[in-house]
């Protein structure tokens, strides 16, 4: 079993834990962190399916391209729940929405078909993330002490979410470049990106458990 194979099984293995938290303790969190628990839903409906697919004889690259359109309407949500004080912000996300999302449905049947890395429309999405998650930062910056576990929760998700999709730009940028050079070098981006996405599974649980032995948020 190659590296990648058995960070990915963890993976699974985690995302399954933190959808069944989210489900099991679904009452005491506050309506982004539902709005984030939809997106750890998708991504083990997305990940156990990956898994799946390739058992019975088809390619799964596909899903890639349904999940980058995926986290980007749904983290898109997630962060204008969160910018609840900036209504111009929450306006212009709310107008952006379907047409980035139009953009990487174009990409996908234009530039990059289904059976292809769909680069363009990650880097695409991990640019927004990053600067929604940025942005979030500098809000928790302004409060004097993060004493609500709300906020200690939040700030540890968007934390994840940072380390993660920072990383993940880097990856897709460069994975087309990566697979000309050398098979060796692409492997060596997805191992990365696979821990990436562990560290960030591991940030989320510690946080879900921290929002679950408290009182209600």
């Amino acid at each position: 079993m190659s590296l990648l194979h058995s960070i990915g099984l963890l993976d699974t293995i985690l995302v399954a834990i933190a959808f069944l938290f989210f489900v099991g303790y679904w009452s005491i969190m506050s309506y982004s962190l539902k709005i984030f628990g939809a997106f750890i839903g998708f991504s083990f409906l997305i990940q156990t399916s990956s898994f799946t697919i390739p058992y019975l004889g088809c390619h799964n690259l596909w899903l890639l391209h349904i999940f980058t359109l995926g986290e980007f309407i749904i983290l898109s949500l997630f962060y204008r729940q969160l910018f609840t004080k900036n209504p111009k912000l929450k306006q212009f996300i709310a107008y952006f929405l379907p047409i980035g999302s139009l953009l990487i449905i174009l990409n996908t049947i234009f530039l990059q078909s289904l059976t292809e890395y769909n680069s363009y429309a990650k880097t695409f999405v991990q640019c927004f993330t990053i600067a929604y998650s940025v942005y979030y930062f500098y809000i928790l910056s302004t409060r004097e002490i993060l004493t609500e576990q709300r906020f200690k929760a939040l700030h540890l998700i968007n934390s994840a979410i940072l380390l993660y999709y920072a990383g993940s730009f880097f990856i897709f940028m460069f994975a087309n470049i990566s697979v000309l050079i050398s098979g060796e070098m692409s492997t060596s981006f997805w191992d990365f990106n696979a821990f990436l996405y562990l560290t960030f599974l591991i940030l989320v649980l510690i946080s879900l458990y921290k929002t679950i032995t408290s009182e209600r948020i």
